[in-house]
């Protein structure tokens, strides 16, 4: 059966009687006819009559107070909303013999929209590793020879080296004596990284990534793969436009929800909000989840206490471009998941200069707050180690 946007024309009649709302439908008494050309087409027929529902595929369309023709592909890409019905109309792609308004006004009154049903599956670990030789992109390559470990935990966990040497690249079980870096995580994770389901930045400052050897070795590995793609999703990668104004000569104010956070720093709290949907804890807040997309309106108190997930030392520091002042070295910049926090959000700071050599991953740490906290970001001049 032809499937249009990762669904039949079967798959709107065969869900109607449970999409269907009775209530809606007590005063209505009609026999609409649909005709569906072209493969995984079809002729049915809706008998609605004071609150029931029949719906059957029929070979001859009779009786019918409206029809509706269209193209199989149109007709699923106007039930699921991918193609407007005014769209269809006007260009004829979809026809109506009858009341035309049935489409607006009647059909979405007494039945709940139809969705596709997601059809994707788990892609372990070990499937992406398989397709690493295949993905590899020898021109970005030339000339390094590099031996890259993964040590994946957990269930579809295990131990690999990505080997590449003179335009080559070949993954093996197990680790080769001369690792350039090592990346250590939950292979769920990996899975999660790989198919763009977790920020590889979050997941590192988080702490769900350790890493062993040369970091800038790590980072530069991404170039020499072209993106993994699932297999498995219901649809072809989708491509997403974002329109954006990336200049505005206008200035903003910061608005109530960056309000909420300075109004917190004033009175020694860290303000944050908490997405609806996926629970995740955004600090500094935002309006918008940056993961579901929706507006976040819950606010919670999180800290002061955290955890150090993370942590560099700064031995060298660049001149301020519009001063040309040099800060003291070295500094620490640390990544604290703060008390009550999700373990992605991770809250970057300054450690206080004498507890750097004591500092480690999984310390706790507390603020050090100004004597007079104004609203602002000088409200927190540093994090120290909570002995």
């Amino acid at each position: 059966m032809a499937e249009y946007f990762g669904a039949t024309v079967a798959d709107i009649f065969n869900t109607m009687p449970e999409r269907f709302k009775p209530e809606e439908a007590k005063d209505v008494d009609i026999v609409i006819g649909y005709e569906a050309t072209g493969e995984g087409g079809g002729k049915w027929t809706a008998t609605i009559k004071h609150g029931t529902l029949k719906v059957e595929k029929v070979e001859e369309l009779k009786g019918c107070k409206t029809t509706i023709h269209a193209d199989a592909e149109i007709f699923v890409g106007v039930t699921l909303g991918k193609i407007t019905a005014i769209d269809a109309l006007t260009s004829q792609k979809l026809r109506v013999v009858g009341d035309a308004r049935l489409l607006m006004t009647l059909l979405p009154k007494i039945f709940v929209p139809f969705t596709v049903t997601p059809r994707k599956k788990a892609v372990s670990a070990r499937a992406i590793l398989a397709t690493v030789e295949s993905r590899f992109r020898p021109e970005k390559a030339e000339g390094v020879t590099m031996n890259i470990g993964y040590d994946l935990t957990g269930e579809n966990g295990g131990q690999w080296t990505l080997m590449i040497k003179d335009g080559r690249c070949t993954v093996r079980e197990g680790f080769a004596e001369d690792l350039a870096v090592k990346l250590i995580m939950d292979a769920d994770v990996y899975a999660g990284m790989m198919l763009g389901t977790i920020d590889g930045a979050s997941a590192f400052t988080s702490g769900q990534v350790r890493i062993e050897g040369d970091m800038m070795a790590a980072a530069a590995t991404t170039k020499f793969f072209h993106k993994y793609v699932d297999p498995n999703a219901a649809e072809a990668e989708e491509l997403i436009c974002l329109r954006v104004t990336n200049s505005i000569d206008q200035r903003f104010a910061s608005g109530p929800v960056m309000g909420r956070w300075f109004a917190g720093l004033k009175e020694k709290k860290f303000m944050a909000n908490k997405c609806p949907e996926c629970g995740r804890t955004q600090i500094p807040p935002r309006e918008i989840c940056a993961i579901c997309r929706v507006r976040v309106h819950e606010f919670v108190e999180l800290g002061p206490k955290g955890t150090v997930t993370n942590f560099d030392i700064v031995y060298f520091a660049s001149p301020d471009p519009l001063t040309g002042a040099v800060r003291d070295t070295p500094y620490t910049p640390i990544y604290v998941v703060l008390d009550g926090a999700s373990e992605q959000d991770a809250f970057a700071f300054e450690l206080k200069k004498e507890d750097i050599d004591r500092i480690k991953v999984g310390a706790k740490v507390r603020p050090v707050w100004a004597d007079k906290p104004t609203g602002s970001f000088r409200d927190v001049l540093y994090f120290e180690l909570d002995r």
